[in-house]
């Protein structure tokens, strides 16, 4: 049994009808983590996720899971009861109570932490039936059926989606109080900066297959640059004159212009030169900051392909 990792995957390939094919390999999720996807809609975050979790026909599959073949790992009652999973689809029955889930719930997996049901405050929606919630109710529910009973392994699709600030914010410390003190390992395809902001690991995922495996400090200073530098030049026509001027700025790892707006990614070394810069073309708007969360999913997304 791998100490290190949850999920090791050594092949995992699977194509559809429309000829859209996927191609995975050697991808190590480590354990007593929380592991961020991330990469633009369509690239296939969810894709991989399901053909883990054996829910997609795969025409090559070498996945070990918690030490065990993908195979041996669903066939056991035990195993599976230690695997928590949050799908993007509501795929419960809506003519049910929530207090008929929870109690669902606890006979499935004969415990049940009351935190979890606390934190995601279910007594105030308990009397009402599925159909009955609204999109962020019905995610809470999905969200409990997936935590509360502490499994070892926790698959997220979006999870905070639909949930208002106060509960994503509730959701956040929960997550990190599972991985923090009950060792669980998370997996959370995300497009939200504070679901990536608790995450010690990111994958990107482009066209179908993984681009970057890093931890999340190694992916900002090493893939895309720790500090981000932003210009505003509006409709000015000597756009790529600036390009070209940022070329030679030492320290610069990538650079991209969308819509006015040029966004450098670098080292803090690389500021000085930037000012320069910004005085020679006398730019009235720019700013010099730390690379963030939403600067990492900004380029797994806009600037992809």
């Amino acid at each position: 049994m791998s100490q290190q990792h949850i999920i090791q995957v050594k092949q995992l390939a699977l194509s559809f009808e429309d000829g859209t094919a996927f191609s995975f390999d050697n991808i190590n999720i480590s354990r007593g983590k929380i592991t961020g996807i991330i990469g633009p809609n369509g690239s296939g975050k969810t894709t991989f996720v399901e053909a883990v979790l054996g829910l997609k026909n795969t025409s090559k599959a070498d996945i070990t899971i918690d030490g065990v073949t993908q195979k041996e790992f669903f066939s056991s009652m035990k195993n599976r009861k230690n695997l928590g999973s949050q799908l993007q689809v509501f795929a419960f029955s809506e003519m049910v109570k929530v207090s008929e889930m929870v109690s669902l719930h606890k006979a499935l997996y004969g415990t049940q932490s009351k935190r979890i049901y606390d934190d995601l405050a279910l007594a105030e929606i308990s009397s009402k039936r599925l159909d009955k919630l609204s999109g962020g109710q019905k995610q809470r529910v999905s969200l409990f059926m997936a935590l509360a009973h502490m499994p070892k392994l926790i698959t997220l699709d979006e999870p905070s989606s639909a949930l208002d600030k106060t509960m994503a914010e509730k959701l956040i410390a929960l997550l990190k109080y599972m991985v923090a003190e009950q060792g669980c390992s998370i997996i959370i395809v995300t497009h939200h900066p504070y679901e990536l902001d608790i995450c010690d690991e990111v994958m990107t995922i482009y066209a179908g297959t993984k681009a970057y495996h890093e931890t999340r400090d190694d992916f900002i200073n090493q893939i895309i640059g720790a500090y981000h530098a932003q210009i505003f030049t509006g409709d000015q026509n000597d756009d790529p004159t600036i390009e070209t001027a940022i070329d030679n700025i030492a320290h610069v790892k990538q650079h991209f212009r969308q819509n006015g707006q040029i966004d450098i990614f670098g080292s803090a070394e690389m500021e000085a030169d930037f000012l320069a810069l910004v005085k020679q073309y006398g730019l009235k708007s720019y700013s010099f900051a730390q690379t963030n969360s939403a600067d990492i999913l900004k380029i797994s997304t806009s600037y992809a392909g």
